[in-house]
């Protein structure tokens, strides 16, 4: 079984302009999540999965210098892009999360991939997981699936299609009580989620992109001065994320049926 990360990652941000390509230690925010994805050897492909639009070359050319893959598919529809990126490179398991995560907890894609050889299922998630070090595990046949009955173009809010349809079987994966964080945010979307990366990658060291995910979360624990930097997005990201949510149109399995 091939198993890529593939990385939705475009430069479009209004929010936070060009966030992708922020540095931290002279290293773009992407960067440090590829850093962090190579730490773990489960992944056979790391992969960019950008648009072809050309203000997204800069990070196929990040791909390049970094001796990862790059794949450019649909500025809107992320599952088709997902989708195409997994077949162009012939990938048989998706690993799955946006390019503002870059302390993502890579330590625990083999308990996913031991998960998904167990169940079969068709998306995994972790969502117990603090906000940014989260990501999702997609069987590809689900996702050809998705594409197939989805009749919306912009699927930048693709969960529900897995979640509320009917037709899928989706697990979220038992994370340790030990690591279960709701207020912690390690998710780029804000110029405090900047300023909290800053600090915590000057607290940690340059090898922070090497800290395992209890590592990370013990040592907020024991700063709690840097949780509060950028704690309060939280709740502005939601708001966003549910009206976001709320035009996506999705039919139920007896909707599909008819």
């Amino acid at each position: 079984m091939k198993i890529g990360f593939l990385i939705t990652a475009r430069m479009k941000s209004t929010r936070l302009p060009r966030k992708l390509t922020l540095r931290i230690n002279d290293r773009e925010i992407i960067a440090l999540m590829i850093d962090r994805l190579k730490q773990c050897k489960f992944v056979d492909e790391i992969i960019i999965a950008t648009s072809t639009n050309p203000q997204d070359d800069v990070l196929c050319q990040i791909a390049q210098r970094e001796h990862v893959k790059c794949f450019k598919g649909s500025e809107a529809d992320v599952l088709e892009r997902l989708y195409m990126a997994a077949q162009h490179y012939k990938i048989d398991y998706i690993i799955n999360v946006t390019g503002d995560c870059p302390l993502v907890g890579y330590d625990f894609i083999e308990d996913m991939i031991k998960e998904y050889q167990k169940t079969d299922a068709d998306l995994i998630t972790t969502f117990d997981l603090p906000h940014g070090f989260y990501f999702y595990g997609i069987k590809v046949e689900a996702l050809k699936k998705v594409i197939e009955i989805k009749e919306g173009m912009d699927t930048e809010i693709w969960g529900d299609y897995f979640t509320e349809t009917g037709l899928f079987k989706v697990i979220n994966m038992k994370t340790p009580k030990e690591l279960i964080r709701k207020n912690y945010r390690l998710t780029l979307d804000y110029q405090e989620d900047y300023e909290f990366f800053q600090t915590l990658f000057k607290a940690l060291g340059k090898g922070t992109y090497k800290k395992s995910t209890t590592e990370i979360i013990e040592f907020l624990d024991i700063h709690p001065e840097i949780v509060k930097i950028n704690e309060h997005c939280k709740e502005i990201y939601n708001k966003r994320f549910n009206s976001q949510k709320k035009t996506v149109k999705i039919k139920t399995k007896k909707e599909h049926q008819a």
